[in-house]
């Protein structure tokens, strides 16, 4: 082998060792979590541990006081959006949220709440889970827990402890508090389903409430899941996940029932529950569901990547096999 040979081989040999100590370094990148408190939460102070926890954990936070702007989502890969109980979204919002999530790899976690508190509070939450093509939604209703072995001392009080044991965010998981919750439904084809019956790809439910739960809907609003309506019993779905989402399809959409990632009711904390009959594993969940949101970065680029080191790795070998047999 020649020595002009011997140096273009060396040369690309130290493109591919480059392009994989950028990788390891893209991977150390601290990841930025934007929290919206723009729009009001029900309690004052739901939000105000959550920073430092997440902090704590390795991650840079950014709460959101004033609106949502493509600014303040410029460089995050985690928006977390609590039910608006004070301000809707304004389009220019929901636009910027969109082109976000839309340029890929990255996550949003929107909470909802029973409706209650007003016909108009989920329907805000859907309309931005419209707006990002999500195949999971909220019903503008409410599920009870009549059986006090599923309740914290009130129906409303939900306990889930019905977890997916294949959804690595229900790991170490066992019971959490869903205070005051709707439930979730599927959108197929365009059309609303149940997703205790009907499978859709990439969606995974990850709690759900007990066969005795209840539907409860103050403002009698129509239900969507097929064959549904008020005083109907569950399971009903309180989490759901969806993958490979978004414009490129690497995007991530969490929904819970409830705005478990405050510290209302102690929902954010592993302990005892508001009332103490119950032991909650709301801070093992908060983590969980953070790390599997902070993995959509990592799996489309990386598999990408790789592939190109791979291929570049064969020219090399077949580019060496060739001038071997030359010489």
């Amino acid at each position: 082998m020649n020595k002009k040979c011997l140096t273009s081989l060396l040369v690309l040999f130290v493109l591919i060792a480059s392009s994989a100590t950028a990788l390891s370094a893209a991977d150390d990148e601290v990841v930025k979590i934007v929290i919206d408190a723009a729009h009001e939460t029900r309690h004052d102070g739901d939000l105000e541990d959550l920073p430092t926890k997440l902090e704590s954990w390795g991650y840079t936070v950014e709460v959101v006081t004033d609106e949502i702007t493509a600014d303040v989502l410029e460089g995050a890969m985690i928006l977390l959006i609590p039910i608006p109980q004070g301000l809707d979204y304004t389009a220019s919002e929901r636009n910027a949220v969109a082109d976000w999530f839309n340029a890929g790899e990255v996550a949003v976690w929107i909470a909802a709440d029973s409706d209650y508190d007003g016909p108009e509070l989920i329907p805000r939450c859907n309309a931005i889970l419209t707006k990002l093509g999500s195949s999971i939604m909220f019903e503008n209703a409410s599920v009870e827990e009549p059986d006090e072995e599923f309740n914290d001392g009130a129906a409303y009080r939900v306990v889930a402890s019905t977890w997916n044991a294949d959804h690595p965010i229900a790991a170490g998981v066992s019971k959490e508090t869903f205070h005051g919750p709707t439930f979730i439904y599927g959108l197929k084809d365009g059309s609303p389903v149940d997703l205790n019956t009907t499978s859709i790809d990439n969606v995974e439910w990850v709690a759900k409430s007990s066969d005795g739960s209840v539907i409860v809907s103050p403002h009698l609003s129509p239900i969507m899941t097929p064959e549904m309506v008020e005083g109907d019993n569950g399971p009903f779905v309180m989490m759901a996940t969806e993958e490979k989402a978004g414009d490129d399809a690497s995007s991530k959409i969490v929904l819970t029932t409830e705005a478990i990632f405050t510290s209302y009711k102690f929902m954010n904390a592993d302990g005892p529950s508001e009332k103490g009959n119950h032991d909650i594993q709301g801070e093992t969940l908060l983590k969980n569901t953070i790390e599997w949101m902070e993995e959509v970065s990592k799996s489309s680029s990386n598999t990408m990547l790789y592939a190109g080191i791979g291929i570049v790795i064969i020219i090399i070998i077949a580019a060496a096999a060739m001038m071997t047999r030359k010489k």
